[in-house]
């Protein structure tokens, strides 16, 4: 893991040169007419021992540590997709009209959230310097970014639940939800999130 986290790592300083710090705990998922598609991901994890380019470096002091673990996948049915107890589903609702639904749990005792950010939020403030060169950020995992990719222009996106602070956006075919992190972890009902489109 640590050599893909390694692998990635500068690939996504670049990105995060362009975009917000959200870009590095995110879910990305491209669904196909099908239902089937691919998945990204990438998470915070803190390092059991100092990597590489710490143990070859010589006169430097290295004050915090984390890695970007970065993986991609396929999937073959959208309905039998799940990322620890966050469900995703989707079908045809009859005129062409297709739909996904994500479900998030929400509280202390739900798993997704700490899937993608295991920190604390000292945590995540100590690392924030690792990843942001700039000095901006303030912390790291603030955010979960989950962007969904349908086959077609979305048609509808919106979400059910007491969604405070949460942002859902779509451009063309693609569907962002912004989550952060202190509302997902905040006891309360499933959010749940819902995207349309036109066969």
């Amino acid at each position: 893991m640590g050599r893909l986290a390694n692998a990635c790592l500068p690939i996504l300083l670049l990105v995060l040169g362009a975009c917000d710090e959200s870009d590095a705990v995110s879910l990305r998922i491209k669904v196909r007419e099908d239902f089937s598609g691919t998945i990204r991901a990438s998470s915070l994890v803190l390092p059991a021992a100092d990597g590489l380019v710490q143990r070859e470096t010589q006169g430097a002091t290295w004050d915090s540590r984390v890695d970007v673990a970065c993986a991609a996948g396929r999937f073959d049915g959208l309905s039998a997709l799940k990322l620890s107890d966050l469900a995703i589903s989707g079908g045809e609702a009859g005129e062409g009209l297709c739909f996904v639904r994500v479900v998030l749990p929400r509280g202390e005792a739900a798993r997704w959230p700490r899937a993608f950010v295991p920190l604390s939020d000292d945590g995540r403030a100590r690392v924030a310097g690792a990843i942001d060169p700039t000095g901006k950020a303030k912390t790291v995992g603030s955010t979960i970014k989950i962007e969904i990719e349908l086959p077609a222009t979305v048609v509808g996106n919106g979400l059910t639940g007491k969604s405070r602070g949460m942002k859902a956006t779509a451009e063309g075919s693609v569907a962002t939800l912004v989550v952060p992190l202190e509302q997902a972890t905040t006891p309360g009902e499933p959010i749940t999130w819902h995207l349309t489109w036109q066969k």
